[in-house]
């Protein structure tokens, strides 16, 4: 082999060796970048809820609320008593007090059989998940007569519910939110054998499983299998107490289920509500188009700035030149990283 084929395929090499460890390293940002993301997302949506509920405590004062029944741990003789919820009438005059904004927090989910405790935001679109598991707008909000459904992801941005197949038979959901707190407990399921679990799995287009199946539920969906979105995995449970008051202004409009942020906000004829509730499971897992451009734009950069590390460190020295070049090179790294997982269907 002459010096000048050996040049190339060492030069092929080391091209293949880069390309390698960028995929390692988005596997690694996917895993652990986006958990970070999550977590400072969800400290500030503690601060927010915290913030929320001293206000509802200054409105309200000490007078305006009522006791829920005490809930029973299953398995358990252990006896819960909530914390005092809204009495009806605070509900009412309170009003859009209690809505949130599209994006806003708006309680607090936990599942103690699976160390699950996360702030909950209204609304499903991608950047809503980012956050923390997503309440679909479209569904009656936690507590009330019908069937609540939250979203969240199972493998990245802190995989609020990547266990959820480990949920049981009897395991208990509960439910924060401004105006009271609320005890649910799994419904069993059977799987392909027969056995007795406390999950199912349906279709990505199974919109049926957020739909009011007559009776109080919570309804969990996630994707499944894991690293997949193929799937989805369900978790329902029933509501053991009695449901909350109606809030006011709880009409919900399916619409941020539709794929384009932008037309959803103009979705008021019936067929593009019809779209909408066709693509409820699916809007903010599947891939992203808007993500292409500004992820090749990051990309582009990215290897332009590596280039210029590689002549500056010829044209210098190597040591010095990369040590310049590394913080801004994973700086533009992180941005083409952060929109190539916008792009990618959400896990």
């Amino acid at each position: 082999m002459n010096q000048r084929t050996a040049s190339i395929v060492g030069g092929i090499g080391r091209t293949l060796i880069a390309l390698g460890l960028i995929v390692l390293s988005f596997a690694a940002f996917q895993l652990w970048g986006t958990n970070l993301q999550e977590a400072r997302n969800q400290n500030a949506l503690g601060d927010e809820f915290s913030e929320r509920q001293a206000a509802i405590a200054d409105i309200t004062g000490n007078d305006s609320t009522t006791t829920t029944p005490p809930a029973t741990v299953p398995g358990d003789t252990t006896t819960i008593a909530p914390p005092p919820s809204l009495a009806p009438e605070i509900i009412a005059e309170l009003g859009d007090e209690l809505i949130p904004e599209q994006g806003e927090v708006m309680g607090n989910i936990a599942i103690p059989s699976i160390g699950v405790d996360k702030h909950i935001v209204f609304g499903t679109r991608r950047g809503d998940l980012r956050e923390g598991p997503g309440m679909y707008p479209s569904t009656p909000f936690p507590g009330q007569a019908g069937n609540t459904a939250i979203a969240g992801h199972r493998t990245t941005y802190g995989a609020p519910f990547g266990d959820l197949d480990l949920v049981q038979p009897g395991d208990q959901i509960v439910v924060e939110t401004l105006y009271g707190t609320y005890y649910y407990e799994v419904l069993p399921q059977a799987d392909a054998d027969g056995n007795e679990v406390g999950y199912f799995i349906v279709d990505d287009s199974a919109v049926e499983v957020v739909d009011d199946q007559g009776d109080n539920r919570l309804t969990l969906t996630a994707c499944h299998p894991k690293y997949s979105a193929a799937q989805r995995i369900i978790v329902s449970a029933k509501l053991v107490s009695a449901p909350a008051p109606e809030l006011p202004s709880t009409t919900a409009v399916p619409i941020e289920a539709i794929p384009d942020e932008d037309v959803a906000s103009e979705a008021t004829d019936e067929s593009t509500l019809d779209l909408a509730e066709e693509n409820v499971l699916t809007e903010s897992l599947g891939w992203n188009t808007e993500e292409t451009l500004p992820t090749v734009l990051w990309g582009a950069a990215a290897a332009l700035v590596a280039l210029a590390g590689y002549l500056f460190g010829r044209a210098w020295q190597r040591l010095p030149a990369y040590v310049l070049i590394t913080p801004v090179f994973l700086y533009v790294l992180w941005g083409c990283f952060s929109h190539l997982d916008k792009l990618l269907p959400a896990l």
